[in-house]
C-alpha cells in the first residue's frame, strides 16, 4: 500500500508536485485551480484550488504518458483531501485501474 505519512504535506504541494510510483501504478499529486461555477449576478468566473491526483501505468513519466491511460479526481486542498487522495490511490491500485 502507498505510505505517504511524513513524505508528503499540503505545504509542500503548494510549492511543488509530487510523483511515485508503486508496483507498476505511476502517480502525481499536485495543486491545480479549476473553476467554480459563474455567479449569475457576476461576470467573472471564480477559481478554487483543489488536489489533482493522477493514476497511469508505467513505464513512462507523466509527461510522456497519452491522456486516455491517465485517471483523474479532485479533492480538497487541505490536509484531509491529501490523506482521501492516497486513499484514493490505493483504492485505485487494489482495483486495477491503472
Amino acid at each position: 500500500m502507498i505510505e505517504l505519512h511524513g513524505q508528503i504535506s499540503i505545504a509542500f504541494l503548494k510549492r511543488s508536485r509530487f510523483t511515485g510510483s508503486y508496483k507498476g501504478m505511476r502517480y502525481l499529486l499536485k495543486k491545480a485551480e479549476r473553476a467554480k461555477g459563474q455567479d449569475d449576478q457576476e461576470k467573472e468566473k471564480k477559481t478554487e484550488t483543489v488536489l489533482e491526483a493522477v493514476i497511469w501505468p508505467e513505464p513512462f513519466n507523466y509527461e510522456k504518458t497519452e491522456e486516455e491511460k491517465k485517471h483523474k479526481k479532485d479533492f480538497p486542498f487541505h490536509e484531509d483531501g491529501l490523506w482521501e487522495a492516497v486513499g484514493w490511490l490505493n483504492e485505485e491500485f487494489l482495483a486495477g485501474h491503472f
